[in-house]
């Protein structure tokens, strides 16, 4: 699914109590999870474009692919253990 219909599907599990994060299958390493401070903070958070810290949203500004390019991958909902 795109990017934004997979961030869709993560909220509504969120609502349900139900853990989760987003995926890429060319994109070893990177996920998109949900800000455990939100609303306090920005809602979503990349993990693995930084060694052992969150990426906040806002930082894709700086990295290279465009959003163009994160809308257009395949995402994947993955549940949590």
């Amino acid at each position: 699914m795109n990017l934004l219909d997979a961030v869709s599907e993560l909220l509504k599990l969120k609502e349900q109590c139900i853990s989760a994060h987003l995926e890429e299958n060319t994109w070893a390493d990177i996920q998109i999870r949900l800000n455990k401070d939100y609303p306090t903070k920005l809602p979503l958070e990349l993990w693995g474009t930084k060694l052992n810290e969150s990426t906040v949203w806002e930082d894709l500004g700086m990295w290279n692919p465009t959003i163009d390019e994160w809308q257009s991958q395949s995402w994947q909902v993955k549940y949590e253990d």
